[in-house]
């Protein structure tokens, strides 16, 4: 069946795509909350320049962190590897091709997708190429690397397994895809021996990492419209494994789904459309929708927590816990923190002028990634 892909073709996929405006002087815009008293204030600590950003396309690179570096991408092939502490430039490369998806981080390596449908795996020393392997369509996520693998899933559904040793590539597995869908797809999870992943028409799967057999299959998400339009549905936000065995996904135009996966049943599931992956911290799930409503939602019964409707309008991305915070940037380059208790402000930052494309943990500062390739390092002010 031939995929039909849907950027901008309806007003709330706009919602989806960064170069979609969110002014809050536009109507449907909510004005900034007004902050409290004893607001959180963040410092900048350092910033280095990546390359052009996502170079205005649809895509989403996220640094990766390992100590003692800091590595990050840009859509039209820069590289750089920057010291966590202080912001260093370590080592950049430059590629002859365009990078779409990552970065992956493995022990000593670094695993991204290029614009050329290959998947390429370098030396995190030094940023040299180790082996490079054609995947046969776009990759728009992060690769999972194991010691053994390089784990990938690309925009027409398949699941493929390459060796980390010299590329070969282990094994394929097709999951099946909608007629129309976001551009876009979830990177699967690894944990232990056992892989999970899903389609863009809502079903999970858990595969033996050795084999690639499945081993269950179970559905997640379910259209919500009528015509063909309302019925599109996609998981892009990538999926969430908790240390309970729990598995969270979330979808466009579908819902959120904690699927408990040593029983193969859900848990809970309630109705949410977002492009975005979910955060957690010990009690609650954070989601955000496309209208830019924020949620906090209990990890066990699925309980509605709070609702934050102070930013609805904005694009936002995949909210992060940080520091007794939860936060989440948008497409006006702000940070926005919330109380994880309540929902309510706490603080807000100009991280940039620019849009934000990732917003990155790296515990104890926190990174922020614009759209024009600015990479930042943050902190609470003492």
């Amino acid at each position: 069946m031939m995929r039909r892909i849907l950027t901008v073709a309806l007003p709330a996929a706009c919602l989806l795509v960064a170069a979609c405006s969110s002014n809050p002087s536009r109507e449907g815009v909510a004005a900034l909350p007004e902050l409290p008293s004893n607001v959180v204030r963040l410092d900048d600590r350092w910033s280095v320049t990546v390359g052009d950003g996502n170079d205005g396309e649809v895509v989403q690179l996220e640094p990766a962190v390992k100590a003692p570096a800091v590595y990050a991408a840009s859509r039209d092939g820069v590289i750089r590897a920057i010291g966590r502490a202080t912001g260093t430039v370590r080592w950049t490369r430059e590629l002859d091709v365009g990078i779409t998806g990552g970065i992956g981080l493995g022990d000593n390596v670094l695993a991204i997708g290029t614009d050329q449908s290959d998947l390429l795996l370098l030396n995190a020393k030094d940023g040299k190429t180790l082996w490079t392997a054609k995947l046969g369509a776009a990759l728009l996520s992060v690769p999972r690397v194991t010691d053994k693998d390089v784990i990938v899933q690309t925009l027409d559904g398949r699941i493929q397994v390459f060796q980390v040793a010299d590329g070969a590539r282990r094994w394929q597995f097709d999951t099946p895809v909608p007629p129309l869908s976001l551009r876009g797809n979830a990177a699967p999870v690894v944990s232990g021996d056992k892989l999970y992943a899903v389609s863009g028409q809502g079903d999970l799967y858990q595969l033996d990492l050795a084999t690639g057999l499945p081993i269950w299959q179970t559905r997640v998400t379910n259209s919500r419209g009528r015509g063909e339009i309302e019925r599109l549905m996609d998981i892009d936000g990538d999926l969430v494994l908790d240390n309970n065995g729990t598995l969270y996904t979330a979808g466009f135009q579908s819902q959120l789904t904690a699927t408990d996966t040593i029983a193969v049943r859900r848990r809970w599931q309630i109705n949410v459309s977002t492009s975005q992956s979910v955060g957690l911290d010990g009690a609650h799930v954070y989601a955000v929708d496309n209208d830019g409503t924020m949620a906090a939602i209990n990890r066990i019964t699925g309980e509605l927590i709070w609702r934050q409707d102070g930013l609805k309008g904005r694009k936002l991305l995949s909210p992060v816990t940080w520091r007794g915070l939860v936060v989440v940037g948008d497409s006006d380059g702000y940070l926005h923190l919330f109380s994880p208790v309540d929902g309510k402000p706490r603080g807000r930052e100009r991280a940039s002028g620019d849009p934000l494309m990732s917003v990155v943990v790296d515990a104890p500062q926190l990174l922020t990634l614009t759209t024009k390739g600015k990479l930042r390092a943050w902190d609470v002010t003492p």
